[in-house]
C-alpha cells in the first residue's frame, strides 16, 4: 500500500507556501507596471472622446485639471457661450461640467498624475516628483475645438512601480501619442 505520510505532505506544502511567496512581488510588480500602462491608453481615449464631443456638439470643450486633495481631478467642461472655455465662466456657471469628475488613482489603485525621481519632460529637462504634471501652456485645461484641434501639450502619468509615461497632443490634429520613459538611458520611448 503505497501513500503518503503527514510529515511529506507538510514538507510539500511548505515549499509551494515558498514558492508562491516569492512570486507575490513579481506578480505585483507586473500588474502595477500593467496598471500604468493601461491608465495612459485611457486617459488618450478620455482625449479623443472630448475631441469627438466638440466637434459632435459644435462647442469647444475642455478637460481641466484641478488639485484635488492628494490628487488631480479631471472634469470634462463644454463652452456653452460660443467664446471658449474659460475660467471665470466655469466658476461662474457659465460654461458647464458634461462628464461626472474623475481620478486616475480612483480608477487605476497606484497611479497618479506626477514624476517619478530621475525623469526628465519630452524634450529632457530634469523634473521632481513633486512638479506639475499638467503641461498645456501656462493652463490646466486641454481645450479641443469644434473643428477637431486641440491645446498642445503633454501631461505626465506615474505607477507604483516606478513606471513613468506621457501622453502628447499634437494641437494640429488634436491626436495622441504616449511614450514611456526608459529609466536605464534615460529617454522617452514611443509605445
Amino acid at each position: 500500500m503505497s501513500g503518503h505520510t503527514l510529515v511529506e505532505l507538510i514538507v510539500v506544502l511548505a515549499v509551494v507556501g515558498a514558492v508562491l511567496i516569492a512570486a507575490v512581488p513579481t506578480v505585483t510588480a507586473g500588474l502595477d507596471g500593467a496598471k500604468a500602462r493601461g491608465a495612459a491608453f485611457y486617459v488618450s481615449s478620455r482625449f479623443a472622446l472630448a475631441r469627438t464631443l466638440a466637434v459632435q456638439r459644435h462647442a469647444h470643450v475642455a478637460l481641466r485639471f484641478e488639485p484635488d486633495g492628494s490628487g488631480i481631478r479631471v472634469r470634462t467642461i463644454l463652452d456653452t457661450n460660443g467664446n471658449g472655455v474659460r475660467t471665470r465662466e466655469i466658476d461662474g456657471g457659465v460654461d458647464v461640467p458634461i462628464q461626472p469628475d474623475e481620478r486616475l488613482d480612483h480608477l487605476f489603485g497606484g497611479v497618479r498624475y506626477g514624476f517619478i525621481e530621475g525623469a526628465t519632460l519630452i524634450d529632457g529637462t530634469p523634473v521632481s516628483p513633486g512638479d506639475d504634471p499638467v503641461r498645456f501652456g501656462r493652463s490646466d485645461m486641454l481645450v479641443f475645438t469644434p473643428s477637431g484641434t486641440a491645446t498642445a501639450g503633454t501631461i505626465y502619468i506615474r505607477g507604483r512601480d516606478r513606471s513613468q509615461y506621457a501622453v502628447v497632443v499634437l494641437g494640429a490634429t488634436a491626436r495622441t501619442r504616449i511614450t514611456r520613459f526608459d529609466r536605464t538611458s534615460r529617454t522617452w520611448v514611443e509605445r
